[in-house]
């Protein structure tokens, strides 16, 4: 485990899920999976003991009870954020479960791997800031989750662009069975039949993919953007399927070359379909 004395760093569940219950932490983020509980009293209190022992090892908790400073802020902003992007991506062996959060202008990056988990308290003074670490995050091939990893610059796929209103993307997409009514159906929708060929055959041979989506809340009430942002990687290429909202309040979805300018973009458009429009002030 590794772990640094005034940014965060890694540690296994079991432990942070330990270190929370001392500290009073209540709850996570949903999408980092860390509620799980042992019924068997036995196995929770040996388990227990030896989270102990690694907080004390780590020096996460001092001799007095008292946390680290950073990670104070951490569970703070953990534990009751205002607002979160929930992303979840999925390969054919794993899931990689990340969390960006923000309470009262402090961020949060938590990205949990099988059973670790790699905490940092970032500094993001704009939307800038925020687009460039989803998208380094997006872009990321690396499986080792160590801060040096390498990062693939994978191609966009090139096709023209295509939007449409979601629930009717949604619906006529998820009624083909293959390839060619892929096709087909991105050419009804308006795409031209080269780049919905081009689009179709990439959506065959997905390797990962993404799905980001945006959570506020605010005087007790919490509300999910109406679509995902989905980042999909494909032996052919990236795609992008990202949502906005048209004035008149329906949600969209357009489909777009993967390129890294865009990921941003998307990010910053599916904070848009939240409510209240924005991620600070």
């Amino acid at each position: 485990m590794i772990w640094t004395a005034t940014r965060g760093g890694r540690v296994d569940v079991a432990t942070l899920r330990r270190v929370g219950m001392r500290l009073g932490v209540t709850t996570w983020p949903v999408v980092l999976d860390l509620f799980a509980i042992d019924d068997d009293a036995e196995r929770a209190r040996a388990a227990d003991i030896v989270a102990d022992s690694r907080i004390a090892e780590l020096r996460l908790i001092d001799d007095l009870g008292d946390p680290a400073p950073w990670l104070v802020a951490a569970l703070r902003v953990l534990a009751r954020p205002e607002r979160e992007l929930e992303i979840r991506t999925f390969t054919e062996s794993d899931t990689i479960r990340g969390c960006l959060a923000r309470r009262d202008g402090e961020h949060v990056f938590a990205v949990r791997r099988g059973d670790t988990i790699d905490i940092t308290v970032v500094e993001l003074n704009d939307g800038a800031g925020i687009s460039a670490l989803v998208r380094r995050h997006c872009t990321d091939r690396g499986d080792d989750g160590r801060a040096d990893r390498s990062v693939v610059p994978a191609e966009p796929l090139e096709f023209g662009a295509l939007a449409c209103p979601c629930d009717e993307l949604a619906d006529r997409l998820g009624r083909c069975l293959t390839t060619g009514e892929v096709a087909r159906t991105l050419t009804r929708l308006g795409m031209p039949p080269s780049d919905s060929g081009t689009v179709a055959r990439a959506f065959a041979t997905i390797e990962r993919r993404t799905e980001i989506v945006a959570v506020s809340r605010r005087d007790g009430l919490l509300t999910q953007s109406p679509g995902a942002l989905g980042v999909i990687d494909t032996s052919r290429g990236r795609i992008i399927a990202g949502p906005s909202r048209s004035p008149d309040g329906r949600v969209w979805t357009t489909l777009s070359p993967g390129s890294g300018h865009r990921i941003g973009q998307a990010v910053g458009l599916l904070i848009e379909t939240l409510p209240d429009g924005w991620w600070s002030r």
